[in-house]
Formats: C-alpha cells, sequence, structure tokens
C-alpha cells in the first residue's frame, strides 16, 4: 500500500510518498485517497518548493531568498489554475467526475520532481517527468481514458508553444518594419 502525505508526520510521510511515487506511480495514483481540503497538497507543494529554493539561495549566497515567497505564491497560483483545468477537462472531455481540490492533489505530487529541478540540465527531464506523473494521475485516480488524458495534458501546452511563436513572429515583423535589425530583436 502506498503512503500519502500527512500533516502531523511531515517529514516521514514526505519522504514516504516521494519514494512511493518514485518506485511505483501508477498504484500510487491508483490507491490515492479522496481529500477534503487544499491543506496536504498545499503542504507537500511547499516542502517539494523549499529543497530547490534553498539549494538555489545556497549557490547564489542568499540572494534569491528574496525572491522564494514570489515564487512560491506563483507556483501555488499556476498549480491551482492547472488542477481548476484539469478539473474542467476531465468532466467536459471525459465526462468524469475530478473536483479542483483532488486535481490540486495530483498536480502536487506530480510536481515531485521539482525537488531535483536545482540542477539545471535536468529541468527539461523533470517537466516531462511531472507530466507522466499527471497522466498517471488523471488515468489511475480519475478513471480518464489514456488518449483523453493525454489530449487534456498537451493540447493546451501545444497552444501556449504556438501563440508564444506567433507572438515573437509578430515582434519581429513589427521591428523589422520600424527599421530594427535581426541582432536588435534578439531576446534570448
Amino acid at each position: 500500500m502506498s503512503s500519502y502525505f500527512d500533516g502531523n508526520k511531515p517529514v516521514d510521510s514526505f519522504i514516504s510518498a516521494v519514494r512511493d511515487l518514485v518506485v511505483a506511480p501508477g498504484e500510487f495514483f491508483k490507491q490515492m485517497p479522496n481529500t477534503e481540503g487544499y491543506g496536504p497538497g498545499i503542504f507537500f507543494l511547499t516542502i517539494t518548493l523549499a529543497v530547490p529554493l534553498l539549494i538555489a539561495a545556497m549557490m547564489t549566497l542568499g540572494f534569491s531568498l528574496f525572491l522564494a515567497p514570489v515564487i512560491w505564491l506563483v507556483m501555488l497560483a499556476s498549480t491551482w489554475l492547472w488542477a481548476w483545468y484539469l478539473g474542467w477537462a476531465v468532466r467536459v472531455f471525459a465526462k468524469k467526475e475530478l473536483s479542483t481540490i483532488n486535481a490540486f492533489q495530483i498536480c502536487a505530487y506530480a510536481n515531485a520532481p521539482m525537488l531535483l529541478a536545482w540542477i539545471p540540465v535536468l529541468s527539461f527531464i523533470t517537466g516531462l517527468w511531472s507530466l507522466a506523473l499527471e497522466w498517471l494521475g488523471l488515468t489511475r485516480y480519475a478513471g480518464v481514458s489514456s488518449g483523453t488524458a493525454l489530449l487534456i495534458l498537451l493540447v493546451p501546452i501545444v497552444v501556449l508553444m504556438l501563440s508564444f511563436t506567433v507572438l515573437i513572429v509578430l515582434i519581429a515583423v513589427l521591428a523589422s518594419k520600424h527599421g530594427a535589425s535581426v541582432q536588435e530583436l534578439q531576446i534570448f
């Protein structure tokens, strides 16, 4: 049986939950209990984010600690928005019931790979790992079919990437009409 986060025993239950997520993620989400509130998910996500934030603070001699509260709030807000979207998409497209609270719990656990986010080379891999865990959460916990869960996760990402590409092209066209060179447009 999988172990889940318990706010009364945060260290032991956090380590056990992360271990079970790594060893048997499918079973973890299949057996995940319903939650009554956001508290456990927020607490788990906070610990998950604290690790890379503290490591980043040590690497920057403490300067990044000034940004830590902002990063934490942005991550909580974006996780809640993504959970709201997941709950809505599951209800509309898969015709299954998934509350925003339980979708938030899936997202909080799926962000466990963020523990490795402080390693620059692994950022892309941790992002894919998180998406895979969300897919497992949708298929095993919410009972969504594999294809529908994949579409629910990938369509917004593709739309955002296309929107970003169109925005860059429009900025380049607008700037070139006003005489800016390509070298002056380099953003990255």
